[in-house]
């Protein structure tokens, strides 16, 4: 028999047992508003282009977006659920967790 764990808990999840897998995507918002005013808008946009060519791909990938996922027992997805983003306050409805979400 195969099994997964629940990887907030630690509980065995064995094949055919209710699990749920959380999927979380994490992308950039950029507005297209730059706050800064530069002088030399040219010398600027050489100075990132150079800074690019010198970051590490994979953290260049993550600031722009990430995706993960966790497996977790039913009690851990209610527990999600409910705080998603862990500020000990619980929605009165599932409504309630998208006001500040994208539309």
């Amino acid at each position: 028999m195969t099994y997964q764990t629940c990887m907030k808990c630690g509980k065995i999840l064995p094949e055919g047992s209710l699990k749920y897998i959380v999927s979380i995507n994490i992308l950039a918002d950029f507005e297209g508003i730059l706050l800064e005013s530069f002088e030399d808008i040219d010398g600027e946009i050489e100075n990132i282009i150079e800074e690019l060519r010198e970051m590490d791909p994979v953290v260049m990938e993550r600031d722009i977006q990430q995706k993960i996922a966790f497996h977790l027992c039913k009690n851990c997805k209610d527990q999600f659920a409910s705080d998603p983003l862990s500020t000990g306050e619980e929605a009165s409805s599932p409504q309630d967790k998208t006001q500040g979400m994208l539309h």
